[in-house]
C-alpha cells in the first residue's frame, strides 16, 4: 500500500486507487515492450493486453486526460525515475523505469491525441502517425 493509503498494490500487477476507484496497470507499456509507442501501436498493445485478460480483465482502456491527471501528484516524498532518471510525480507504488507520459483518449478527430507528462502535470495534443512515440499506462 502506499505511504497514504490511496493506492492498493494488488499483487497481480495491478494498482487501485481508492480515490477514484480506477484499476492502473502497475507497469506501463514501455517497461513491458522496452519501447515507445504511436498512438495506433498503443491501441494494438491494448488489444492485446485485452486477449491476454492481463490480471484477470479483459476491459483495459486508454485513459482520458482527467484520468491520467489523477496520478499527478507534485510531491519529492512522491516520486519516480523514469527511464531516463526523470523525476515523475507519481505515487512509489507504480513501477520506476517507465515513460515520461501516457498517451490518453482525448483526440481531436484522427490526426491527434493528448499525451499527458507525469513530470509536468501537463501536456498537449500531438500527432497519432509515427512521427510521435511515447508510453501508456492503461486503466
Amino acid at each position: 500500500m502506499s505511504n497514504d493509503q490511496r493506492y492498493i498494490d494488488n499483487g497481480d500487477g495491478t494498482i487501485s486507487d481508492t480515490k477514484t476507484n480506477l484499476m492502473w496497470m502497475k507497469e506501463d507499456s514501455y517497461i513491458k515492450l522496452k519501447k515507445f509507442l504511436n498512438y495506433g501501436q498503443a491501441k494494438k498493445f491494448m488489444a492485446k493486453i485485452n486477449d491476454e485478460a492481463f490480471a484477470g480483465h479483459s476491459d483495459w482502456r486508454i485513459p482520458r486526460k482527467q484520468e491520467a491527471q489523477t496520478l499527478f501528484y507534485y510531491d519529492n516524498c512522491k516520486s519516480i525515475k523514469d527511464k531516463y532518471d526523470m523525476t515523475l510525480y507519481i505515487d512509489p507504488i507504480f513501477s520506476e523505469g517507465c515513460g515520461y507520459n501516457t498517451w490518453t483518449a482525448e483526440t481531436r478527430g484522427k490526426i491527434t491525441a493528448f499525451i499527458f507528462s507525469f513530470a509536468e502535470g501537463t501536456g498537449q495534443h500531438n500527432e497519432v502517425d509515427l512521427t510521435v512515440s511515447t508510453s501508456l499506462r492503461l486503466v
